[in-house]
């Protein structure tokens, strides 16, 4: 599990694999910006290899108050 900041904004993925969500890095647009990539990671929860591009991939906000990771 990866610690979030609270009010932070992240790229998230979802294993194909697992189908667990996975933060793939900051965003430093503020979920403002378009992605125009795709990225191919290994998931941290069961190691399976996945392509991730704008259709895939998921903005989040994490919120100010409670919990302070995402798993």
């Amino acid at each position: 599990m990866r610690t979030l900041t609270a009010g932070e904004w992240y790229l998230l993925f979802t294993c194909v694999h697992c189908k667990r969500r996975q933060v793939l890095f900051p965003d430093l647009s503020r979920g403002k910006s378009e992605v125009h990539a795709t990225y191919t990671v290994d998931c941290p929860e069961c190691g399976g290899r996945g392509s991730y591009d704008s259709e895939s991939l998921e903005r989040y906000r994490h919120p100010e108050t409670g919990g302070s990771t995402l798993g």
